[in-house]
């Protein structure tokens, strides 16, 4: 019995430059068609707008499969519009012999057993095992070398794209430096502005992530996508959008789950407890501190938490639960452990002390002592004033302000109050962030309180406030 089955195949006039027809079309002029305008098996099938399964089975069935009609139509009209090289490459192919080779094999006469196939290509032969055409006595056939060097050829091709990448190292270095500036500028710059450039980043490494790069350098973009988004979520309840900023956190939750970054996952479940709590949420908050808390790998993460979930429990009027996060939060910031996103970029992912303490005031606010409250917003005060002025957080230095005069008023105290009031009263509009204004309103019901009822100086610092809370950056 021979080992090759030649074929020979129905043609209508010769294969001329303008005539060339195929009078039916089988698996092999569908292969050599795809051979002759050098397309892999996926691009054909979109050409032909068939399934690429579809277009292997045709294959892997050679002579012996037929397209349906409406596929024939689609192949002449493929054949029809191919350029004079494409058809002069397609006759040349059809020409050529063809192995059948889901056939059964031919016999060695002195053994009696199969003898082997030799495939004209490693794409044959590896198209077919995707066919499920390999059983029985063919899958005898298959000469071991065939399949051995087949299948090493294809892992070492396949390791090569994987290698390929669309982002070097300078790309990814530069996409660190740009999220580290814009978390540390945000403190002293108006949101807006802020959120353009966060936006432009984002998308950009949006992009790089439609294209093809290593599994290590998809899970860095994933980070910078994730921290991103959470600035965006900060950004956003600057401005009182508080539904937006929750699906910002989402994002940003989700990417830190896709890049397996703890540091992420804590401070954005800070971020979003924070957007529950303002959103009128504070049960949920608590939850989302707490969860985040499993997360923290560094003394600031935990202090950060623990300081939220304190501020969460002092507002449902709960003294033991914030107590009790207070002095693990204390007893956190003794440890020396860091991260790579609260410590080593910081700005906004950090928690300094001045941060520290205007949060413990506003906590204390909540509680109505007073005094505690004093002393923390004077020290934020005092520490914002005298440090740095690229770490300097306008808004944060506003709230604690105003906390402040909440602590003056509890006292007492009218001039202390507008005086701590007075440089949050003369920001500019922009950066009026949407929490100076729910704080106020806090700061003007203490003002109607009988005690400084009839006081000019009462009415006075109340118009004021009226008039800066008709005109801040989330109204404009």
């Amino acid at each position: 019995m021979a080992m090759l089955i030649i074929h020979s195949y129905p043609w209508g006039s010769a294969c001329g430059r303008d005539d060339t027809v195929v009078r039916h079309w089988s698996g092999r002029e569908v292969r050599a068609l795809r051979d002759a305008k050098r397309m892999s098996i996926r691009e054909f099938a979109a050409h032909l707008g068939v399934h690429e399964r579809l277009v292997s089975k045709w294959e892997s069935g050679g002579a012996r499969v037929h397209p349906r009609p409406i596929n024939q139509a689609a192949l002449d009209t493929s054949l029809a519009r191919s350029d004079e090289v494409v058809r002069a490459r397609f006759a040349a192919l059809v020409d050529q012999p063809v192995i059948d080779r889901t056939a059964a094999p031919g016999l060695d006469p002195s053994t009696d057993t199969p003898m082997p196939v030799h495939f004209s290509s490693e794409a044959d032969l590896l198209a077919l095992i995707d066919a499920g055409a390999m059983r029985g006595a063919a899958l005898a056939a298959i000469s071991e070398r065939d399949l051995i060097m087949a299948a090493a050829h294809e892992a070492s091709e396949h390791v090569g794209r994987a290698e390929s990448t669309n982002v070097g190292s300078t790309t990814l270095e530069q996409l660190d430096a740009d999220v580290a500036r814009i978390a540390n500028d945000y403190v002293r710059i108006p949101p807006v502005p802020m959120m353009v450039e966060m936006l432009r980043v984002r998308r950009r490494v949006y992009r790089l992530l439609e294209g093809h790069q290593r599994p290590v350098d998809t899970s860095h973009l994933y980070l910078l996508a994730g921290t991103l988004s959470g600035l965006l979520a900060n950004a956003s309840t600057d401005l009182g959008h508080y539904d937006a900023a929750g699906e910002q956190a989402r994002a940003a939750w989700a990417y830190a789950e896709l890049c397996g970054h703890n540091g992420l996952r804590a401070w954005t479940r800070g971020m979003h407890a924070l957007i529950e709590y303002w959103s009128g949420r504070p049960r949920r908050a608590v939850a989302l501190a707490r969860n985040g808390q499993e997360f923290a790998e560094s003394a600031t993460a935990t202090v950060r938490l623990l300081n939220v979930e304190a501020r969460i429990w002092s507002a449902l009027g709960s003294a033991a639960d914030t107590g009790r996060c207070l002095r693990a939060a204390a007893h956190a910031r003794e440890l020396s452990a860091t991260d790579t996103l609260h410590d080593a970029v910081g700005g906004v992912f950090g928690f300094t002390d001045a941060k520290a303490s205007y949060y413990a005031g506003a906590t204390y606010i909540h509680l109505g002592e007073a005094q505690p409250a004093l002393a923390a917003t004077q020290r934020a005060i005092a520490l914002y004033s005298n440090g740095p002025s690229e770490a300097r957080s306008y808004g944060a230095e506003a709230l604690a302000r105003v906390d402040c005069a909440a602590a003056h008023l509890i006292n007492g105290c009218l001039d202390g109050a507008a005086e701590a009031l007075h440089p949050v009263l003369g920001l500019h509009e922009d950066m009026r962030i949407a929490q100076l204004e729910a704080r106020l309103s806090g700061v003007r019901r203490r003002i109607a309180a009988p005690a400084f009822r009839g006081a000019v100086a009462a009415r006075q610092l109340d118009e004021r406030i009226e008039e800066f809370c008709g005109s801040t950056a989330a109204t404009e």
